[in-house]
């Protein structure tokens, strides 16, 4: 018997893969997958790292230790104790306490007699010629005055309208005299926040920022103060950063994107099915197919300098609500459907091209079965195909419209307001939104709207989160009941 070596398949195939890796070619393009692969981690972690610092800057701003000022004197806005009702030694107390000593050697030479020499009327004239802001000399402290003299106070100070607005909240006959000097503090003397300290120092070195509290504001009034609370969330704009709010920026957020879904997610997804299921294979397809690709990586500002051209301008007429007989229309397109159409534009291509990979991906043997037991083509792709693909092009709606609410370019040649304190209220109204808040807000030099603006960022942020959580819920719920 001839005795015949054979290998066995298990050494065959091991020495198939030695001849493989042995081979030059081979071992370049493993070590550029490595090279690719190493660069692809690297770049992960660089990114997480920037991600995690970002948000760290972001958190570290929402709340710290603050220090308490007034823009206005107090002194200045209080009723005084006329001179005429005081006593001769009161007033030649407020003489030799408020004339600079030097100018009290020149006043025997200039009057002719000492302070002490003076008569009752004569200390008035030099009190009235010599010391400045008189009034605040005998100013009596809020705490001194009675309920009806602090309302007088919030009367004499600010606007008739204001005056009436907080009247209406709650009467000021039923205020307490505490409400009524806060009251007084925010609306005349303007409380406002003289100097802020980041979150993570004021935790951790409290002790040290309030010695630096008493030794540069004595007396001051400081605490821990949030910026995000929710009075802020539910307050309208101000122009002060200790009283402002982003109700009109949520609002105006949530109706944007709320058109910009309706608009968008049918259409794009329609166009999509039409090109993947529907569309014949000829030239004008392929260069609309192109042309969705390259739009898709149009900057966002091109589509704002396009809707402000289209919406705003050509047809402003029905953007501003004119043309259905709106009342008190804007002045121009300016308005919410002009954003929400802009935002639409932004975002379909995406929408498109996700829903076409999404039915590419479903299995053409489904196709086949359904079109084999007699069912129109329409009939597969309405109760076969779609199904199917629904949780895939929930995933591009979801980036879609997560990219539509963080977009600030777009809004801002759109005419997104930077200062508004009317909420919006329909397709035809004056708008603006979180990201043009915290932009408009981020670029002013006050560190005390850098805080808001980084309240504002988490509050956006938490608002996408929420939306990409609700979108990912109904998404796994799709495919588990397929």
């Amino acid at each position: 018997m001839a005795a015949s070596s054979s290998a066995s398949p298990q050494a065959q195939t091991a020495e198939t893969a030695a001849l493989i890796i042995a081979d030059p070619s081979v071992r370049r393009r493993q070590r550029a997958a490595l090279a690719g692969q190493t660069s692809l981690f690297i770049s992960l972690i660089i990114a997480l790292m920037a991600l995690v610092v970002l948000l760290l800057d972001v958190v570290n701003k929402v709340g710290g230790m603050v220090v308490y000022g007034f823009k206005i004197d107090p002194l200045t806005v209080v009723p005084a104790v006329p001179l005429e009702e005081l006593s001769q030694e009161e007033l030649l107390q407020i003489a030799k306490d408020n004339i600079p000593a030097e100018r009290l050697d020149d006043i025997p030479n200039d009057y002719g007699m000492t302070l002490e020499e003076m008569t009752f009327d004569d200390l008035i004239g030099v009190i009235y010629n010599e010391v400045p802001n008189v009034e605040t000399l005998t100013a009596r402290p809020l705490e001194t005055l009675a309920n009806q003299e602090l309302i007088e106070v919030l009367d004499n100070n600010i606007t008739d309208s204001r005056f009436n607005q907080l009247n209406e909240e709650k009467p000021f006959e039923s205020r307490s005299r505490e409400e009524l000097i806060e009251l007084i503090e925010s609306e005349v003397l303007l409380e406002s926040v003289v100097k802020a300290w980041p979150l993570f120092p004021s935790l951790f070195n409290r002790s040290a920022i309030e010695e630096e509290i008493q030794a540069k504001y004595p007396g001051a009034e400081y605490e821990f103060h949030w910026w995000l609370t929710p009075q802020f969330i539910i307050s309208d704009l101000t122009t002060r950063p200790e009283t402002t709010g982003i109700r009109t920026a949520i609002i105006g957020s949530v109706l944007v994107i709320f058109f910009t879904i309706l608009i968008a997610v049918p259409i794009g997804v329609a166009a999509g099915i039409y090109l993947e299921e529907f569309a014949t294979r000829s030239r004008i397809n392929s260069i609309i197919q192109t042309n969705i690709y390259n739009l898709a990586g149009v900057p966002s500002i091109i589509y704002g300098m396009l809707g402000v051209a289209i919406f705003v301008r050509a047809l402003s007429d029905f953007t501003s609500g004119r043309a259905f007989g709106v009342p008190d229309p804007p002045p121009n397109g300016r308005t919410v459907i002009s954003a929400a159409m802009t935002m639409a534009l932004l975002i379909l291509p995406l929408i498109i091209i996700n829903t076409q990979e999404a039915i590419r991906a479903v299995p053409q043997s489904l196709r086949d079965g359904s079109l084999a037991l007699g069912a129109t083509k329409w009939q597969t792709v309405w109760h076969h195909v779609l199904p199917v693909a629904i949780p895939s092009i929930l995933t591009g709606v979801i980036l879609g419209i997560s990219r539509a609410i963080g977009e600030t370019a777009p809004l801002i040649v759109v005419g997104a307001a930077a200062f508004i304190t009317t909420d919006p209220s329909g397709l035809f109204s004056s708008f603006t939104v979180l990201p043009m808040q915290i932009y408009s807000w981020a670029i002013l030099p006050t560190d005390t709207f850098r805080n808001i603006s980084a309240a504002a960022i988490v509050v956006l942020l938490v608002i996408v989160l929420l939306f990409n959580l609700t979108a990912i819920i109904m998404r796994n719920r799709l495919r588990k009941s397929l």
